[in-house]
């Protein structure tokens, strides 16, 4: 059985002042699921509807813990000869690049007072585009 989660809805000050809201969110999709017994191996068993609206799951897939109750399931759709990317942060992209294509009129310039701010705060800082960064984690 497939589901439908909507967005929160926040109240703009645009909103009370009168104007039309914009169009609302789409709905995201979800899926029910449960643990089941697969021969001597327990398994993730979720509705056909999945599998038929997102065929990228129905091959290999990684998953990875990423909270208490919560795991990211990640599609193997990677290229020969391509490198790791961190599951979450590639999740990340993609729900943002969605978000961008599906509501163009969200995305906004940078206003002068904020490109200030940033230059103030890195004046004098130098960086090079080939220096390691190292292994440890960066955010």
């Amino acid at each position: 059985m497939q589901h439908f989660v909507q967005a929160p809805k926040k109240v703009k000050k645009s909103q009370e002042r009168g104007i039309p809201a914009k169009q609302p969110e789409p709905a995201l999709a979800s899926f029910r699921g449960r643990k089941t017994a697969t021969g001597n191996s327990l398994a993730l068993r979720f509705d056909r509807a999945l599998f038929k609206s997102h065929p990228e799951f129905s091959g290999d897939v990684d998953a990875y813990v990423i909270a208490p109750g919560r795991m990211l399931v990640v599609a193997e759709m990677k290229a020969p000869g391509s490198k790791h990317e961190d599951p979450v942060i590639a999740s990340f992209l993609s729900f943002l690049a969605q978000d961008m294509e599906r509501n163009p009129n969200r995305i906004q310039p940078l206003d002068a007072s904020l490109m200030a701010r940033i230059e103030k705060l890195t004046v004098g800082v130098t960086t090079r585009s080939d220096e390691p960064l190292g292994n440890e984690a960066l955010l």
